[in-house]
């Protein structure tokens, strides 16, 4: 008899538990659904947060690198540590959007195993990707507090001492007095055979779609002794250095699903209204790989992107102060005050900084030998100094 009640009361508690089971995997699947079916199909939206009051950890950096299916990747980490003049000092935060089984897109591999303390990863199947400033944003919050940040592509090769360098221009910048105390090192990176040649890139050209897009375009700048300013307040994207305390003032915006070409102007401008100024380094730290014409590409895996890419930059588009609210798309405009443009700065003034002129719509290209015209008339900031903006310094 009390075999048969202990089975009885086994089978109960045996019901309740599968029963329970079902229930909490019930709620998972729900939850998860309707976060990833927030809305429209484009976004699944990230509420903000502000980052953790992390005390700051002086002379180390902290390096983004989003990686979408990237076989390079790994030579990329390998280079960032192995190349570092104090590989202990560095940190990486990865968004690692790869597919299911792919060893030859992982990030770490054998050569950096030795720094897997200093490696913190979130990853994605790649199915899930939704272009780089969702990636970055995720690359972000894997912050915990490095006193500097440096963004960079996954397909980037760093040279001997390129970690002194880069610290070692920040100061330069800020101990000069006539200099500003918030300094952005960016440009887009020279190919490999360009660090065999005298000088450097700078921001200093663009083009501007129909749709009042700015695209980025690189010059070359003679040597320099110094970190020099940049002709253009743009920061670009793949190579970014500056204070990691910039995060409190512009973070990253996770409900830019599939934007691409917009991101770096956003970025410039919120960056430059908060006022962060932008610089050239005089050092060439790294090259990076353009043309990867075999490489996995996320807008041709994922065929929803470009119609989602045109919903986002009309979120971006507003928050420039270029398109009414009433264009973006009600899923786009939740949470858009916490990544709008700062008080620092005008919004018109960073146009006039870019020789943007959205009537002809052209980009002036500003560089040392550059004329002056009538429109921008001390905006040229290589031959005018910065005189139009002392007011912001």
């Amino acid at each position: 008899m009390a075999e048969a009640q202990f089975f009885d009361f086994f089978l109960w508690g045996l019901f309740i538990l599968l029963l329970v089971v079902t229930i909490g995997m019930c709620v998972q699947y729900t939850n998860t659904h309707l976060i990833e079916g927030f809305g429209m199909d484009c976004i699944d939206f990230i509420p903000y947060k502000r980052y953790r009051n992390y005390p700051i950890i002086p002379n180390t950096i902290f390096v983004s690198v989003a990686s979408y299916r990237d076989t390079e990747c790994n030579m990329t980490l390998d280079t960032l540590f192995n190349n570092a003049d104090k590989p202990s000092r560095i940190f990486v935060g990865i968004c690692e959007q790869n597919k299911t089984g792919a060893v030859e897109e992982l990030c770490m591999g054998p050569s950096v195993l030795k720094y897997s303390r200093n490696i913190r990863v979130t990853k994605l199947d790649y199915t899930k990707a939704k272009g780089p400033t969702y990636a970055r944003y995720y690359c972000a919050d894997l912050w915990r507090g490095e006193e500097y940040f440096l963004q960079i592509d996954s397909h980037t090769t760093f040279v001997k001492g390129w970690d002194t360098e880069l610290i070692q221009m920040i100061k330069q910048i800020k101990t000069n007095p006539l200099e500003s105390q918030k300094p952005v090192l960016s440009v887009y990176p020279p190919t490999k055979e360009q660090m065999n040649i005298g000088g450097f890139p700078e921001m200093d050209n663009g083009n501007l779609t129909q749709d009042n897009i700015p695209s980025f375009l690189c010059g070359w700048s003679d040597d320099s002794p110094v970190p020099k300013r940049s002709n253009k307040p743009w920061a670009a994207a793949g190579f970014m250095f500056l204070e990691a305390k910039f995060l409190y003032e512009v973070p990253f915006d996770p409900n830019l699903s599939h934007l691409f070409q917009l991101e770096e102007t956003l970025f410039s401008a919120r960056l430059w209204t908060t006022g962060w100024d932008f610089y050239t380094p005089n050092k060439k730290v790294c090259y990076h790989h353009y043309n990867r014409t075999k490489a996995s590409l996320y807008h041709k895996d994922i065929p929803k992107s470009s119609g989602c890419r045109v919903e986002a930059e009309k979120r971006g588009l507003f928050l420039l102060g270029l398109l009414p609210k009433k264009s973006v798309a009600d899923d786009f405009l939740r949470n858009y005050n916490y990544y709008g443009l700062g008080k620092f700065r005008a919004i018109n003034d960073f146009w006039m900084a870019s020789g943007i002129d959205f009537t002809t719509k052209t980009i002036e290209r500003w560089n040392d030998k550059t004329p002056e015209s009538v429109k921008f008339k001390g905006w040229n900031f290589r031959r005018s100094g910065y005189e139009k903006i002392k007011k912001c310094e």
